[in-house]
């Protein structure tokens, strides 16, 4: 059953982010891919839809300003990518566009995407070509998008059935959210758990994104109003879009529904420190204290560093070998 929280994300609930100048005078990338995607190689538009996807069927012809953009960006993911686009076709919505961004795969990944070209009906697009890292390729993503909401599906994750309906009941609400939240299942070596879309703040600031980014739909001009993905920050930049989208006021809700299957094993899973380190970044940025931000940080990847050799020592999924040699 569907349970709705809705949370207005005012700015009392952050300090004022000393990132004002930049995001007003130094948002070229962004810009750039924006203008790009208007010269000819896709039509972006936005236009507000009113009906929830729980109306719209595969018989309806594809919509150029569909409810959904499912962006997933990857680079060689073949022996992956296959489930995550089944899992999109698999929708019983099919109010949305699928936009893959591919940096220029040397194995078989743009075959598997030429395969399926036929099977969407024309709500696949996709490019290949060379990016500067994960959080360019989703800035592409978002450039390329036409629909009224925008999630970040990874090459190696999945959408469960039903989710794209889940998010649209959310919708009946008026007005519409600007970002919508679902469970994750969270899944890998070392086992398996269901996370709940939650909202932690500390010190004045929300202390993390509250779902994963597969289980998070945003809307589009809230997206792009906020300027995209900050490429400062290799690790944490969905984090920090996400502190700009509390900054300027925007709404959420919350979903039951688990919406999206996400592997263990990406950048910010595998290097605990890094991460820590990003995060530090981004709240400093956004005006925390950076003595207590230093010290937060050590003591996170500190505890995360012990948590990680202690799963990897005593805690192996079954049917699997525990090796010295294997890396988190």
């Amino acid at each position: 059953m569907l349970s709705k929280v809705r949370v207005s994300l005012h700015a009392q609930h952050a300090r004022p982010s000393r990132l004002t100048t930049h995001y007003a005078t130094h948002r070229a990338p962004f810009r750039a891919m924006a203008d790009l995607a208007g010269r000819g190689r896709v039509a972006v538009g936005y236009h507000e839809r009113n009906d929830p996807c729980a109306r719209v069927r595969t018989a309806l012809p594809v919509s150029d300003h569909p409810l959904f953009s499912i962006v997933t960006v990857c680079l060689n993911a073949d022996a992956d990518i296959a489930e995550a686009i089944e899992s999109v076709l698999a929708q019983g919505c099919t109010d949305y566009e699928y936009l893959v961004v591919d940096g220029g795969s040397t194995d078989g990944t743009v075959g598997v995407l030429r395969e399926y070209d036929s099977r969407f009906g024309g709500r696949l697009r996709w490019t290949s070509e060379h990016d500067d890292g994960l959080y360019d390729a989703m800035n592409k993503g978002l450039a390329l998008a036409r629909g009224a909401y925008v999630a970040f599906l990874g090459a190696d994750d999945r959408l469960r059935p039903g989710a794209l309906d889940a998010v649209a009941h959310a919708f009946e609400a008026a007005p519409r959210p600007d970002i919508v939240c679902g469970a994750t299942h969270v899944f890998g070596p070392t086992g398996a758990r269901d996370e709940a879309p939650r909202r932690v703040v500390r010190r004045g600031l929300p202390a993390r994104v509250p779902a994963s980014h597969q289980s998070t739909f945003i809307r589009r001009e809230a997206l792009r109003a906020a300027g995209g993905f900050d490429l400062r920050f290799r690790i944490a930049a969905d984090y920090d879009l996400y502190l700009r989208l509390v900054e300027a006021g925007r709404t959420e809700a919350f979903v039951d529904d688990v919406l999206s299957d996400f592997r263990l094993g990406g950048v910010s899973s595998r290097s605990e420190r890094a991460t820590a380190r990003d995060y530090r970044d981004v709240r400093i940025a956004h005006g925390a204290s950076p003595a207590v931000e230093e010290l937060v940080m050590l003591k996170s990847a500190a505890a995360a560093t012990v948590f990680a050799t202690w799963m990897r020592l005593f805690h192996r999924a079954p049917g699997r070998a525990r090796s010295p040699r294997s890396r988190p």
